[in-house]
Formats: structure tokens, sequence, C-alpha cells
């Protein structure tokens, strides 16, 4: 499914912006099939449509080649929605870029246009499981408008196009009375206007709810053969959107429109059958939608005169076409080449006859004309395409709702005095001890005050700033008896030294800010610390958190400037944080960061959000505030000192609840609306349990775990275990949730899956990321320590190149000879590294005759052969084998590495990296408890055409229910074994190279075969174990015929009976850099 977004940043006035065209298939309908079988006309790929306009298969080669006879090619839309696409999909693809731009003040229109009965009215309304764009739309509206921190205000008019009148369809008897249309010429733009139309505001989604649900009772429906709901007139929502941003004073506002357009289906009457009323209907449908496509042939082709007054339809949607407006367009379409089946025909014919008391037989509909239809409905959008507007961002000058009466000053309260005001009033350089210390990084400045045994407190400056931006701290740490450190890094205030790189990737460079702040409190002996930072300072809070936690305490990030680098996750911080923020700042974002406080174990965060209004000012010390500064100093200290914060009045998440009961003694439990702060004993507490907000991910996984079904027990090699999530991956429950995703009708999946956590292989750097999201109960033993030991030590087994005999008959296969070829072989251990230079690396051969030697490798090309792979992206795919990729952030995606979590968890309780063979026998049985979750098998036991397979390019689509040659199992095994491969200790190198013999390990090899680096006849995984750094071959595809054994041959038997590894990135993978605990080699 391609999905096509445009920027949804501000227009300057007069941008020209072309009509948006989005194309969206249903699913077929039961009506068009025909002894269990429908033949399909639409075909998507290379972001094109192909639509046969002849009832006959076609092939296709490439997108280069001319279309065939009967078919045509419509290149150029904007986002494509197959059959399997939700009403998600579709408002993020053809929605969202025009709501958005409401927000900004560009007008917006979203139309649904297409022949009857191909699911406008469902794009467009929808149904209460499943909202269409008019619904999606309005939450986006009310939603977005909260997270900017903006005031807005919504009104709502419905009306409909009926007959050629147009009837409001928010009043009682409406339709009786016709409005008018009136053109109103702006200053660079025609607007049309309809005098009489009543307006409602809508302050939810309830109202929006409510007035969609009342105006379509109103709206006019009739059965026709083709549609047994068929809208009968066309329908347009308008939403008025005024928003304020910023403070409470009055101040310029934006002022758009967005409408919502369904518009009534095009039919053939031969087709519908359609006659009386219904004929009169049809014909004024057709009638308006010609002189739709008139105009719009007219604004395509450039045409000084459009012909908007050929019709009420064009003039009402003259500014969506040709003015002030972002417009897109969904054309629905049908996927099935004819109609309807003949007995279904016979019997909605008959039945209209019944209905209609006609005796006379109704005509017989010409049935190819069905992808005729869709031709024509894609004629019109290519035409839609060409169409370029102006748009213009509409400011106006508009008091806020609430100061349209005449405001009352506000009573001023005068804050307590703060205890320490007195030392506020000291100069602080009276107070503060400045000090140049020596450390291994060059002369630091620092600015102490407060005991010297007192509890520390390091503060770290922004960027560009010093020490001295502090000073408002200063005075409540030092009558609180704490021991503030203030640094000035290299460059900055008093320090000398070349200025440090504030980027986060930076922050734990040699030399960088962690060590520098490590070295101060060292030179200072202090050994932990509470560290408050702004800005950049506020980065290197959080990396010093996470990378030195033996150095810190608590921490408080104001403003934070961070982005987590690699090997930083936030989802593991040890230690509680106190986010800080002014939302007023416009060089802070915090709807932009909001997802990394999120990120952060809701145990340990804590988010505290001020408010200027007015006074705030760019450059302004936020700390020397005479209202915000004392509030900050006050929450600072209540943290460090572990202080629950005082209740504030406002809004809660939860109710209070207390049992209770009825007057006749029945105990119920009492939610109350209403709390009184100060009438409770504990109110600090009541009030920060009543505001948490649960998070929606730890409750999506508990969901998603207790989906009923049955327990399951499994029996293993002698490992028994039992399921911890509730009959997931037994027989049932799970199975059916993926084929409801699969197949399209995935209402009851689709929030689910999507609210579940993201597990790409960046995201899992640490098991315990797992145990915090209930998936697994605990982590690994000596995990810790597994991470740093070295993956190349004295008699490790390694791959390296040499000349060697390369064909399997011979008794001295793959060993080292003088008179063989430039092959990869595995009969090589690791012995150390040369003296003279340290790039070049010995190794101990095996040489034909079974003699063993040391042999010179260059260190890089070992590294390349043996180091662990990191999979090739584009964007957020990963790109595997066979054209496969993986969208870490799909739901289906979410949902099957959840399941392989689940399962694996009871296996991890019995891993210990710290026992003898440092778990080796637990990780081999994770490798098939994966294996076991991916529901995909090999072309071996023939096609399963009811699996997905070369059509398909979806990994986690054929994890669920997928075939596939060896490149297509193993590019799915990767993708669902990387994101693991780390907690669980495995290195993964996706293999490519030759094999000979059959599938079967037993089975001799074919004595004429010589092995070369291509052509490459199979892919495969190969795993190395840590810390034992014993290597396996993964092979699903021989795995499907011979069992499980396969998933774990040892490299020592796979690369000398049945597989060669020719050592080539043959999907676009890299080896991973080197890192520091890697190499333990001696120098020899």
């Amino acid at each position: 499914m391609s999905r096509v977004r445009a920027s949804s940043a501000p227009a300057p006035k007069g941008l020209k912006r072309p009509v948006k065209v989005c194309v969206r298939v249903r699913p077929v309908l039961e009506r068009e099939v025909e002894n269990g079988c429908y033949h399909g006309c639409i075909a998507m790929a290379h972001e094109r449509v192909y639509i046969s306009t002849e009832d006959k298969p076609v092939l296709i080669g490439s997108k280069d080649d001319p279309p065939p006879e009967g078919v045509k090619v419509y290149p150029g839309f904007d986002g494509l929605l197959d059959q399997d696409s939700s009403q998600e999909d579709c408002f993020q693809v053809a929605g969202r870029e025009t709501v958005d731009g409401v927000l900004w003040g560009l007008n917006g229109a979203l139309m649904a246009y297409g022949q009857t009965s191909t699911g406008k009215t469902h794009t467009m309304v929808g149904d209460k499981s499943r909202p269409g764009l008019c619904l999606k739309a309005a939450a986006h509206l009310f939603s977005e408008a909260g997270l900017l921190g903006s005031q807005i205000e919504v009104t709502a008019s419905f009306l409909q196009l009926y007959l050629n009148h147009i009837t409001d369809l928010l009043v009682k008897d409406g339709h009786e009375k016709k409005l008018k249309l009136r053109e109103v010429v702006e200053e660079d733009f025609v607007d049309t206007r309809v005098e009489g139309l009543s307006s409602r505001p809508v302050k939810s989604m309830d109202d929006v709810e409510a007035l969609l649900e009342e105006g379509n009772r109103r709206r006019q429906q009739a059965c026709t053969a083709l549609n047994a709901s068929s809208s009968r007139s066309h329908a347009v929502l308008i939403l008025n959107v005024t928003l304020w941003q910023g403070g409470t004073e009055e101040e310029n506002a934006t002022d758009a429109k967005l409408y919502l357009v369904d518009l009534a289906g095009s039919e053939r009457v031969k087709d519908s059958c359609a006659t009386g009323d219904r004929l009169t209907e049809a014909v004024h449908i057709n009638k308006s939608l010609f002189a739709l496509q008139g105009v719009v042939a007219a604004l395509a082709d450039g045409n000084p005169f459009v012909p908007y007054r050929n019709d009420p339809l064009t003039q009402l949607l003259r500014p969506a076409l040709g003015g002030n407006c972002c417009t897109t367009l969904v054309a629905t379409v049908s996927p099935a080449q004819k109609p309807l089946g003949e007995r279904v025909r016979v019997v909605l014919a008959g039945e209209l006859q019944r209905r209609q008391g006609l005796a006379a037989p109704l005509p017989k509909p010409k049935r190819k004309r069905h992808s005729r239809e869709s031709e024509g409905t894609l004629n019109f959008a290519s035409s839609c395409r060409r169409i370029k507007g102006e748009v213009f961002v509409n400011s106006v000058r508009k008091p806020r709702p609430w100061e349209e009466k005449p405001k009352e000053e506000p009573t001023k309260t005068e804050e307590p005095e703060c205890p320490w005001a007195s030392l506020a009033a000291l100069d602080a350089a009276s107070v503060m001890e400045s000090q140049m210390l020596d450390t291994a990084h060059g002369q630091i400045h620092v600015l102490t005050c407060g005991p010297a045994d007192g509890e520390a407190v390091l503060l770290l400056h922004g960027c560009p700033s010093d020490a001295w931006t502090w000073k408002w701290l200063f005075p409540p740490l030092l009558y609180s008896k704490y021991r503030a450190i203030a640094i000035d890094m290299p460059g900055f205030g008093s320090s000398p030294g070349t200025r440090l790189g504030s980027r986060s990737e930076l922050n734990n460079a040699k030399g960088g800010p962690l060590d520098i702040c490590c070295a101060v409190l060292d030179a200072l002996g202090v050994q932990k610390a509470n560290v408050v930072g702004y800005d950049w300072g506020a980065g290197i809070a959080l990396s010093m958190a996470l990378l030195r936690k033996t150095r810190v305490n608590k921490i408080v990030p104001f403003h934070p400037s961070y982005s987590p680098p690699k090997g930083e996750n936030l989802g593991v911080m040890p230690v509680p944080v106190l986010v800080l923020w002014v939302k007023e700042d416009q060089f802070h974002n915090l709807t932009k960061w909001r997802k990394h406080f999120q990120a952060l174990p809701s145990s340990k965060r804590e988010l505290e959000v001020y408010s200027l209004g007015s006074r705030w000012k760019p450059g302004m010390s936020l700390g020397s505030d005479p209202q915000l500064g004392p509030q900050l100093q006050r929450r600072i200290l209540a943290f460090l000192a572990g202080e629950v914060a005082a209740p504030v009045a406002g809004a809660l998440e939860k109710r209070l609840e207390a049992k209770a009961a009825t007057a006749a003694g029945q105990l119920v439990v009492h939610a109350q609306n209403v709390v009184v702060a100060d009438a409770l004993a504990d109110a600090g507490d009541v009030a920060k349990q009543l505001r948490e907000v649960a998070d929606p991910t730890l409750a999506a996984v508990q969901q998603f775990k207790e989906f009923p079904g049955e327990y399951a027990w499994m029996n293993m090699d002698g490992w028994l275990w039992r399921s911890v999530a509730v009959g997931l991956w037994s027989a049932g429950r799970l199975a059916a949730l993926y084929a409801q995703r699969l197949t399209g009708s995935s209402a009851s999946s689709a929030a689910l899956f999507g609210a579940l956590p993201e597990m790409s292989p960046e995201a899992l750097s640490d098991p315990n990321i797992l145990v915090n999201l209930g998936l697994w109960s605990q982590a690994p033993e000596g995990w810790e320590r597994m991470r740093h030991t070295p993956r190349y030590c004295v008699g490790r087994k390694v791959l390296v190149r040499q000349k060697v005999i390369f064909k399997p008959s011979d008794s001295d296969f793959m060993c080292v000879s003088s008179s063989g070829a430039d092959r990869t072989t595995s009969k090589a251990e690791l012995k150390g590294k040369s003296k003279e230079n340290a790039d070049t690396w010995l190794v101990e051969v095996t040489e034909a005759g079974g003699s063993r030697r040391m042999a010179e490798v260059p260190k890089a090309e070992v590294l390349r052969l043996n180091q662990r792979h990191d999979l090739a992206k584009n964007g957020k795919h990963v790109l595997l084998e066979d054209g496969l990729k993986c969208d870490y952030s799909s739901p289906l995606c979410r949902a099957k590495l959840c399941e392989i979590a689940l399962a694996l968890s009871p296996v991890v309780k019995n891993l210990d990296f710290n026992t003898a063979d440092g778990g080796e026998a637990v990780q081999l049985k994770a490798l098939e408890v994966i294996r076991k979750c991916l529901d995909i098998i090999t072309f071996q036991k023939g096609l399963d055409r009811g699996r997905s397979c070369a059509t398909c390019d979806d990994v986690a689509k054929m994890a669920c229910h997928g075939q596939g040659h060896c490149h297509t199992v193993s590019s799915t095994m990767a993708a669902f074994l990387f994101p693991f491969a780390q907690v669980l200790g495995l290195d993964v190198k996706y293999r490519g190279g030759y094999s000979w013999g059959g599938v079967n390990m037993g089975e001799p090899a074919d004595e004429t075969v010589e092995v070369a680096d291509s052509p490459e006849r199979h892919q495969w995984l190969e795993v190395t174990l840590r810390p034992s750094l014993q290597s396996y071959v993964c092979d699903l595809w021989v795995a499907d015929a011979v069992g499980n054994d396969a998933l774990k041959w040892p490299i020592s038997e796979a690369y000398q009976n049945r597989l060669y590894p020719n050592g080539s990135f043959n999907i676009g993978q890299q080896s991973c850099p080197e890192e520091a605990t890697d190499l333990d080699l001696p120098e020899l």
C-alpha cells in the first residue's frame, strides 16, 4: 500500500498547490461474486493503478513495458489504498495533510467520488466501529489543537443537494425549505455562501457524532439494483474552525473551513434498474456529476472560463475546486470486473419489481460495464490531479470567546515569601566559591556553595551559556544545605579550551561532557550527585543517568535538548526524572519532545509544565522571573527531597473510589467526581494517583496477554513450560485476530495491535525493557557481564579467505592448499595479533593432509566475515531479500513481536550467562521458540494459495500466514530474530552461498560439485552465541524438511557437509562497527 504525504507546514500567500488525489479500492461485495469467484480488474504497483477494460487475464512485465491491449495505466496519484486498507489508513494517506492545513489557517476539502456502491459514504461517514473521514478529521482537529496548546472553536453546518435543491440537514422539516446560493467576491478569490444555512457549535466528538447521525437520518437514501442503501443526494459537512494560539490576550487567529463532501454515485440506469422517483434522482445526480466533470476539465486545461454556474453542485464546490482551498479527492472504485452475478441480479430485480409494483421485467444490465465505470472514475481523478489552486492563510482579528464579555480584574494574591529570600538578596558572588580544577581533560572552572558534606547537586548550563546562569537556584540549595556545583564546560564561561559539540551523540565521547562531569566530581571528592541541567545540560544529565548510573541519584532536565543516540535507551532509565517545561518557549517544543518523555519508565518520570503567558520574552532568564522563579525553586527542592508535590486544582484522570452501601445494605463502589484535597489526610499522594494517566502501551500489552483462550503446555526436548499469556499462541484466538488483520476485517485488532510497543533492534537494547513492559518476568542472569565479554579471543573459530580445496568429494575439502582456489573457509582458529602490525591477525588454519599452521590475515577481513550484521534500511523499512520489507512500527509486526516475547519469557527464566556454557542450550532453545511462532512454511510441501507468498512484500504478513523459498523464510526469521538478538546474546549474520546435494542432511553430496562464490544458490542465518562464541547455522528451509536440528546446526558440520558461505553482503546488510570490548587477543 502506497502512502504519499506532503508537508503540512503553513502555505505562503499565493502558493500553487495541486489537488491531491488518492484512489481507494473497496473490498469485493457478495453480489459481485459468482460461483465462489470474481474477476478483479484493478492492480496497484509501482505507484500506479492498472485497470483492465476487458474481461481477460494479462501480464505486465515491468513498469517500463507498454500496457497491453485492454489495459489502461494511471500514474501520478498521491496515495493508493488497496482492499486491505483501514479507515485509519485512509485518513493518514488522504485526510491528515488537509486537516493539518486547516489548523494552519488553510481552507480544506475532502471529497469522495465514484460510481454508486463503491464505498464513498463508508469512506466519508463510516459507522460506529469504523468511523470515516468526517469523524476522524474532527477528532484530529480537537486532539492536535490540544497538543499545540491552542484554543479552538468549531461550528458545523450540514446540507444536502437533492434534485438540484439545497436543504439544511440540521433543521427539522428542512427539506421543505430550499436554500439559495450567493457568490461573494473576496480580495483574491470568489467564495460561495448558502443563505439561511444553520450552524451549530461543536465542542467534542460527542457533538460531532450526534450532528452527523441527525443529518444522515434526514438525508435521502433509497434501494437500487446496485446498492441496497444508495445515497440519492450530495451531502456536504462544513466545519468552520477558528484557532487561537499563545497567551490569553486578544490576538490574531486563523479562521478556516473544512468541507467534507460525500458525492452521490454516478449510475447507469440500465444497471440500477431505476424507475419513477429513483430515475428522476439518477438523472439529476448524473447531470450534476457531468457538470462537475466539465468544471474539472476546464480547470485542468487552464481555460479562462470555468462553467461553475452550470449546476448548483459546481457552484457549491467552487471554493474547493478553484478557490482558496487545499483539496483532496478520494476516488473510490470496485475491484470487480463485472457488477453482479446473474443469480443476485435476478433476486434484486425481482425485489425492486415488488417494491415498485411493476409487472414488466426490468431490463438486463450490460454486465461488462462495471470496469468501464471504474475507468471513468480514474479518468476524472487524473484530471483533478492537474488542477492547481492558490491557497492563503486565513488570518483574522477576533477576540477569544471568553474576552467577548467584560473581564473582571483578577484578585492578586501575594505569594508567600520564600524562606531563602534573605539569601537571594545577597550578591551571588558572596555566597559562591569560584575554583579552577585541574582534571585529566584540562582546567575546568566551577562555582560551589554549601557544606562540603552536603548532598551534591551538579548544575549544567545550556549552549551557549555558563555556570552563572544558575544563580537563581543557588539560594534555595544553600538554604536547604545542599552542596551546589555549577560547571563551566570547556570554552564556556571561565573554562579555557575548545568548545565541545552539543549534539546528544557527543555526550559520551572521549573527553566529552560525561567524562568532564565525572572528573569534576572526582576532583571534589563526590561519589554521587543529583544533576540539574538546562537545554544542552539537560541532555547531558539524561545521558549521565543512563551511562554513568552509579554517579547519579536523581536528575532534573529543564527544556532538554536531547534525542537518544544509539546505545541510550530512555526506557531503562534507572533514576527518578523530573522534566520541567515552560510551554511558551518557542525554542523548546514540548509536543515534539513528549515522545521521549513517554519513553521513560512511568514509575520514574514526572512532568511539570508552567505557563508565562505574555510575560515570556526570547532570551529571558526563566528562573529569575518573579513569579515563575519561586515555583521552580520549590518544585526542584521538593523533588530532590522526595516530597510529593502539593495537589493543584484541575481535571483528574480517574475518580476517587471508596466502598459504600445502598439503603438496602448492598455493597457498592462509590466513584466520586468531586474530590476536595484538603479534606484528605494524604492529599498529595491521592492527587498524584488520580492524575496518573495509564500508560497506553502497558495497558495494550496487558490486554494482549489476557485475550480469552486456553493455557498451553509445551514439551520440547525435556523443556516443560506453560505460556504466561492465556492462549495467545495456542489454537484459536490470536490466529483469528491475525486472520482478521490479513483480510482487512481488523476492527477488533487494529487498535490493540497499534498500541503495542514498537520492538525494533534499536528499541530492544536491554532485556529490562521487556520486563518493564510486562512481556518478560525477569531478565537473563549475567546479561550486563555478557554484553562486555570479547567477541574475538584466542580459540574462536572464524571464517577467513584462503586458497582451499573446493570439491566436497575431496577428503581435504576446505583445507588450505597452494593449489586451491580463493574461497571462504571455517577451518581457522584465532591465535592473536601481530606485534609488528596491529591490523594483521594470526589464525591457525588446517592444511590438506590434516596439519596445522599459522597464517596472517587482515583484521578488516576477519571483521567483515565474522562481525554481526546490521540490516539495510530505507526510511522506516528494513530491507530484506525477495523485495520483502519490515516496518517494526506496523500493528501486525508489533503483535507478532509481542507474541514472540511472551513465548520467550519462560525460556529466558533459565538463561544464565554466568554458567559454564554461558547459557548456550537456552539460547539454542530460544531459536526454536522464535521459529515456532512464525507461521510460515516453505514450498517443499506444495503451494498453499491461502498463504501470503510472492505477491506480498510485508514480512509481518509472511510471519502470520506465509510461504516462500529459502530467501523468504530466512528473511522472515531474520526480521523477527534481530530485535531479540542483543537481549539473548546472539550475533546474527545473514548468509548466502552455495549448497549441494538434497535438503536432507543425511544424503550424500554430489561428487561432481565444485563450490564457488557465485552463483548464489541458497540463503540462511548464522548465529554466534555469546559468551561461548560457538557458531551455528539456522536454516529454515532445511528445517522444514528434516526438523529443528537445522535451526542449531554447528558450522563445523554445516559448512563441511552441505553449505558454503560466500561472505557476500547479498541483501545490502553491513557489518556492525567494532566495539571497545570486542577484542582480547595477545600480541604474537
